[in-house]
């Protein structure tokens, strides 16, 4: 007869199982780890080992462990505590539905995944955690020859794509603009800014140097970028630059991330099927919201984000925003102004009587951050869109004080295509 101590490091086997892919945890009570033999140890941003798949078969020891399968932001957790038997033990959990986005017309992209893992590394990481739209970056040789064409393992609601959008540079890659709007693609900045933005002084401070959304004062008013990424972490950034005329689609997403794909979410509403082409449209007309978890929607007398409506002074519109999905304590109803209204979690309406060019964005928030954002529905009134004088001049500043930063190492086509953007917005206060 094996003695205790065999026993207790005796090898089990478990197999998981829930009826289509997850993202699956496996750990002890000391944090130790267990993955499928040839699979790749990861861990998330909370500190969590995973691994995806359906049907998958591994080695544990002999004791108390704790296994939860998930599947991205629209599903909840479901999770069991379990001493593996003799022989194989059977592990069936499935993760409930919170919110169907797809159901309403809403696809979910992570625009920023740098294939630096084996394909099928990736496929399963999409699959897994149900993202419907994955652009990789480009620059490998495996990647590249993919460049324009759907990954293999696309499918009706899954698109994987090398190169569906392209990341401008920052302030060290060369002058504004040098990153032209591409073919289909979609042009914006891969990362968010870094601690408080509430001056210009802290935009500027706080951005990354390699890949920023500190030049998008210049890309958006001279049109050569179709989002910004900060639009959650960096949300009051975002609406001075819409509140001063630039129409540049709400967007998530950073290059410097712990845990799985699709931890932060450009939602965009597509029209038709989903294809590379059809979702890089509905961004680019900024149809869209930005989202850490939240599903989060915005109606304007039955138009959502990315419309506009041309109004006369006197004019009354009706906004509705709805929300669902966790860690949710207020949605917020905001004009250029500011606060049209603010509730709890569900449906939030509210009339605005239309007075000067303005806009309505929806805000979901929870423990003091901003959790997902949509793009604006413009409020246009006699063909003239918002330019608020605060938010211009905010930006002015702001350009000057990138002027300021790199006027030393700048050629003289730098330095006028930022003269250019400052004319713009010169004009708007006209």
């Amino acid at each position: 007869m094996r003695d205790n101590l065999e026993l207790l490091t005796e090898t089990r086997t478990l197999r998981l199982r829930a009826g289509f892919p997850c993202r699956w945890s496996v750990w002890s009570a000391d944090g130790q780890g267990y993955f499928p033999r040839d699979t790749s140890p990861a861990r998330d941003h909370d500190g969590l080992p995973y691994f995806h798949g359906d049907d998958l078969v591994l080695d544990v020891p002999r004791e108390r462990l704790r296994i939860r399968a998930a599947r991205g932001m629209e599903y909840d957790h479901a999770e069991t505590t379990l001493v593996p038997g003799d022989g194989e033990t059977l592990v069936e959990l499935e993760p409930q539905r919170i919110y169907d986005a797809a159901a309403r017309g809403w696809y979910g992209g992570d625009l920023h995944v740098r294939l630096n893992r084996p394909s099928q590394w990736v496929a399963a990481s999409q699959l897994g955690e149900d993202l419907h739209v994955v652009n990789l970056l480009p620059g490998d040789e495996a990647a590249d020859q993919w460049q324009g064409r759907d990954l293999p393992w696309s499918d009706e609601t899954h698109v994987a794509r090398v190169g569906l959008a392209h990341q401008a540079l920052g302030l060290d890659g060369g002058p504004p603009g040098a990153a032209q709007r591409e073919k289909r693609l979609l042009v914006g900045y891969a990362n968010a800014f870094r601690g408080p933005v509430e001056t210009p002084e802290q935009l500027v401070g706080a951005g990354d140097p390699g890949f920023d959304a500190r030049l998008s004062v210049v890309d958006a008013a001279l049109g050569l970028v179709d989002s910004f990424s900060s639009a959650i972490g960096s949300a009051r950034a975002y609406r001075r630059l819409i509140g001063a005329g630039n129409r540049v689609a709400a967007v998530a997403g950073t290059a410097h991330r712990l845990g799985p794909i699709g931890r932060e979410r450009t939602y965009a509403r597509v029209t038709g099927p989903l294809t590379a082409e059809s979702y890089a449209t509905a961004v680019r007309r900024g149809r869209t919201f930005a989202t850490t978890g939240p599903f989060l929607e915005l109606s304007v007398d039955g138009q959502g984000p990315g419309a506009t409506l041309d109004l006369t002074p006197g004019d009354r519109v009706r906004a509705t925003a709805w929300v669902i999905g966790p860690r949710v304590e207020t949605v917020r109803l905001l004009t250029a102004d500011g606060e049209l209204a603010a509730g709890p979690p569900g449906e939030l309406r509210a009339d605005l009587t239309v007075v000067w060019p303005t806009y309505v964005v929806a805000v979901a928030e929870g423990g003091g951050q901003v959790l997902a954002h949509t793009s604006p529905v413009y409020l246009d009134v006699q063909h003239r869109r918002v330019a608020r004088e605060e938010d211009v001049t905010f930006c002015l500043r702001w350009l000057e004080l990138l002027e300021q930063l790199v006027k030393d190492r700048a050629g003289a086509g730098y330095l006028a295509v930022m003269d250019e953007a400052r004319r713009v917005y010169q004009a708007r206060l006209a």
